[in-house]
């Protein structure tokens, strides 16, 4: 297993970056792309036929199949990651009966964004054993999602993404779609409770119980999540992307910052700065 790119573009729009990342394209013989779409609408062209793109939603090319990404309008952009490999002849042998079909999109958890946000993080290392340690993290995903468990699941396929289906899932729907609007702002969990018309207490059950993380820490990672992408690919002061996203200040923000990434935000700025 080879993973030979990966990246996250956050809020693509126009100008160079949907220049790029909007292009119909394929890739080399033998060469595979993840696309996992977090947030906006917009259409996922693959050969001849058109996706819908929207939150949590997870798309497979293989060699030789065209593919772009168009955006529906400036106010819905679109983010998500990308990661471009190269099966080894060992796992493919594992991954080619898997991979082997091109299929439409595939639903996945909320949480599951971070398990992305993680690989990126791992194969962007000028470090062997981290890239390895993504290499094993990309196999494991790619048969949590397109094993024969999930593959042909009319169950997860009908399965959107974060909710528990009708009832209290629907309070986690509304709660997502709050946090990813409310992403600049200081959301508390108990303002967004009472926005739902529930306690405090039993939404951060309802939430955790189906994500497996609480409310408030699943927005911090929203915020630090588009907060990278900023330190990477822009020339803002440290202190105004703390100030962009919300945070008391930026000590606090290099805290948590820190504490989800491994590294300070000028450590990370100087790791994945655009060249």
């Amino acid at each position: 297993m080879i993973i030979k790119d990966a990246v996250y573009v956050y809020k693509l729009v126009g100008g160079h970056k949907l220049a790029w990342h909007g292009r119909y394209h394929t890739h080399d013989t033998g060469d595979y792309e993840l696309h996992l779409f977090l947030e906006g609408n917009g259409q996922f062209l693959l050969n001849r036929s058109k996706y819908g793109i929207e939150g949590n939603r997870l798309f497979l090319t293989r060699p030789r199949e065209f593919h772009s990404i168009l955006p529906d309008a400036v106010r819905r952009p679109i983010s998500y990651y990308a990661i471009l490999f190269e099966p080894g002849e060992t796992e493919g042998r594992e991954l080619f009966p898997l991979l082997g079909a091109t299929r439409g999109p595939v639903p996945v958890e909320g949480r599951e964004r971070f398990l992305m946000e993680d690989l990126y993080h791992l194969s962007r290392k000028q470090d062997p054993e981290k890239q390895r340690a993504a290499e094993y993290l990309l196999m494991s995903l790619l048969f949590r999602w397109y094993g024969p468990i999930n593959a042909g699941d009319p169950a997860r396929e009908n399965q959107k993404p974060g909710l528990g289906g009708s009832g209290s899932g629907g309070y986690v729907d509304k709660a997502l779609g709050i946090m990813e609007r409310s992403i600049r702002k200081k959301l508390t969990m108990t303002a967004l409770a009472g926005r739902l018309g529930l306690s405090e207490e039993h939404f951060i059950r309802l939430f955790h119980h189906r994500l497996g993380i609480t409310p408030f820490q699943y927005f911090t990672r929203l915020k630090i999540e588009a907060a990278s992408s900023y330190l990477s690919g822009s020339s803002l002061k440290i202190q105004s992307v703390a100030e962009h996203f919300g945070f008391e200040n930026p000590f606090h923000f290099s805290r948590i910052f820190k504490k989800c990434t491994g590294l300070s935000p000028m450590d990370y700025r100087r790791t994945f700065a655009s060249t």
